[in-house]
């Protein structure tokens, strides 16, 4: 079985849960509970969830680094210098890799991800996987809304999307 190191911590965007494996990040959540509108529960179990087959070991203490880092990096723009362990099908992937071209402040729909990936006719597709990406903040799927400019769903709850788009300068 796999080790899974994980840890919680509170922070200026909430209580995030972040975990690693020998390769690098493979989940930052938020635990933002269902009555607090995170739609398929808190981070945490999500997190077990997505990785089924991990053996868990809670270590707040040596996670705290790591958090202070995703952080820095989010807040600076230079999400690209994290080691990560992206997992997920390949059309997942693709979606996540067009995210990251996002620049800070600024929104996307999912029809214009759709179009990035070119599958323009599956809006609907990439929108599912826009909701089970693994490393909120840095695959950042709080940037992608409606055709409409509606902000849409966020799996960690609308408030904590609105937040993050208030932070990074968008409206």
């Amino acid at each position: 079985m796999e080790k899974i190191i994980y840890g919680l911590q509170k922070t200026q965007l909430g209580d995030m849960i972040l975990a690693k494996s020998a390769k690098g990040l493979c989940w930052i959540g938020f635990m933002t509970t269902r009555a607090q509108g995170a739609y398929k529960g808190d981070a945490l179990e999500r997190m077990k969830v997505f990785l089924p087959k991990a053996d868990f070991e809670r270590d707040d203490q040596a996670i705290k680094s790591d958090i202070a880092e995703v952080l820095s990096a989010w807040e600076q723009d230079s999400l690209s210098r994290l080691k990560l362990d992206l997992r997920g099908t390949e059309f997942q992937k693709s979606v996540w890799q067009s995210l990251l071209k996002i620049p800070k402040g600024e929104v996307v729909s999912y029809g214009a991800v759709a179009n990035d990936i070119n599958r323009p006719k599956a809006y609907r597709a990439v929108g599912t996987a826009v909701g089970e990406n693994p490393l909120t903040l840095i695959v950042p799927c709080h940037r992608v809304v409606q055709a409409s400019g509606a902000l849409g769903n966020y799996g960690w709850g609308l408030e904590v999307k609105e937040k993050l788009l208030k932070l990074e300068g968008y409206k």
